[in-house]
């Protein structure tokens, strides 16, 4: 291991101890139990006249035909037709009864399928979803319309199907190009090349081509790594995402099926990160927060240079195309200016509750003032490594008290990180340092009026606090994530 990351290595046993992810501020874990339907439709209501115009739609498709053990979220497995068929009824059913109640002159810029493998549901029952949209709001001009494919499942002729039906961007699942690591953990090869799908894809007009990767799972090693990342960036995408394997079969206890092959240790793990960062800026991808890369002329490295940078369940985004979320689906989050709705879980609940006329949420949150103010100070902090606490209370429009003492107790709590060199400080702004986003969850953390209570709580219980954390799928009960970030 080089000196460097020893010293790295060293930082993170000190500061072993978990942070949020922070794709939701605050996180799902303090979302409360549904209180019934008025509220919650006020708050639909207020979303057309308060915060973005723009509307960004979420469905969650939470089927697989099998599980990859690294997997770790809250899926079905091997689902008959006849069930998929009446969730899409429901989650159809669900969107006539909600999106009737969004402004019809504000459009739609933004439509998102996540799962699970949405691409292993029936190909004409995803077209039918964006029909039901048409039906009651209008696309923008160039609206984006992204879906997650398992690219194993894809032939040329429904990635075809996709780009006639109005999907324009699409993310990948190859997480290893490495045949034994593959099928260690149960993912199915691929029968076209990730450089074919990268090609075919941006032949029927996708943009915004990403291929996500993990790294931390079994047989991998730095060497075995590096040619995946070498295989990635041959492959030539726009974007790319790489993640770190939680394990956590005390969670999700198919993951204990791996725990007989050779796993890389915390030191492997994070030369993998920063090899991962190194050959990604060598090959002029510009780095996105913790864990994206993105060519120089995609959308998100103009949204990072001009402020419209973004985060939400979804992941990195441009405000330019995310607006207000509205979810549909099990589990779905939506994620609107002045609070948040998740809705059931269970498939069979969700699916009866929709089909007795009802809004399907389980659990809800309001946002408060000072809620709004941390929202928009992690969010700069997450997407730009810079928080100017003075231009946040201002857009957040927490000027006066309630901005001054937030912003005194926030540097209260980054003095002893300082030390640490993760982070420099001229007046009232911040920056990340460069060896600060290893750590930026940390740094966050700091900026969360919560989280000091909660740490102080789970000292005295001495539990690992597993629903700490919201995933791009709108789940909140999944396992943590290792307590640094997931890449340099």
């Amino acid at each position: 291991m080089t000196q460097n990351a020893a010293s790295l290595q060293e930082l993170i046993a000190k500061y072993d101890k978990p942070a949020p992810r922070y794709t939701s501020y605050p996180p799902a874990p303090y979302f409360k139990a549904f209180d019934g339907a008025p509220r919650y439709l006020q708050l639909i209501e207020e979303s057309n006249s308060k915060g973005p115009k723009n509307v960004s739609l979420y469905f969650h498709l939470p089927f697989c035909p099998q599980r990859c053990l690294f997997c770790g979220c809250h899926t079905e497995i091997g689902a008959t037709s006849t069930f998929i068929r009446e969730y899409l009824d429901a989650v159809r059913r669900e969107a006539s009864m909600l999106l009737p109640k969004i402004d019809k002159s504000r459009r739609v810029t933004q439509i998102h399928l996540g799962g699970g493998t949405p691409n292993a549901v029936p190909l004409p029952e995803l077209e039918s979803l964006l029909n039901e949209v048409r039906k009651h709001l209008q696309l923008a001009e160039g609206a984006e319309v992204a879906i997650e494919c398992d690219p194993s499942l894809l032939t040329v002729d429904k990635l075809k199907k996709l780009s006639e039906f109005g999907f324009n961007r699409i993310s990948m699942g190859i997480q290893d190009f490495d045949r034994k690591v593959l099928d260690a953990v149960h993912r199915r090869i691929p029968k076209i090349s990730a450089a074919d799908w990268v090609a075919h894809a941006r032949e029927f007009g996708f943009r915004g081509i990403n291929l996500d990767l993990i790294y931390g799972l079994p047989h991998q090693t730095l060497e075995t790594f590096g040619a995946t990342l070498q295989k990635t960036l041959a492959a030539n995408p726009d974007r790319v995402s790489v993640f770190a394997y939680a394990h956590v079969p005390w969670v999700k206890g198919h993951q204990s099926e791996l725990d007989k092959f050779p796993m890389p240790a915390a030191a492997q793990r994070l030369e993998m990160a920063m090899l991962t960062r190194s050959t990604f800026l060598e090959a002029g991808y510009v780095p996105i927060g913790m864990d994206h890369y993105v060519k120089p002329d995609d959308e998100l490295a103009h949204a990072l240079a001009n402020g419209h940078l973004h985060r939400n369940f979804q992941g990195y985004c441009s405000k330019r195309q995310t607006g207000q979320v509205y979810a549909f689906g099990a589990s779905a989050i939506s994620q609107l200016e002045w609070g948040y709705g998740q809705n059931i879980k269970e498939l069979d609940l969700y699916t009866q509750a929709v089909n007795r006329g009802e809004f399907p949420l389980e659990r809800v949150y309001y946002m408060s003032q000072l809620d709004i103010l941390a929202r928009e100070a992690i969010n700069a902090l997450m997407c730009f490594g810079v928080v100017d606490f003075d231009a946040v209370s201002q857009r957040a429009e927490a000027v006066g008290a309630i901005g001054d003492q937030y912003r005194n107790e926030c540097l209260r709590r980054l003095t002893p990180l300082e030390a640490e060199g993760w982070f420099t400080r001229n007046g009232n702004v911040i920056t990340v340092a460069k060896a600060g986003w290893l750590f930026v969850r940390h740094l966050a953390a700091a900026l969360d009026p919560r989280q000091e209570a909660a740490n102080a709580a789970q000292a005295a219980a001495s539990e690992y606090p597993l629903k700490n954390c919201a995933t791009v799928d709108g789940e909140s009960d999944n396992p943590p994530q290792p307590r640094f970030s997931r890449s340099i």
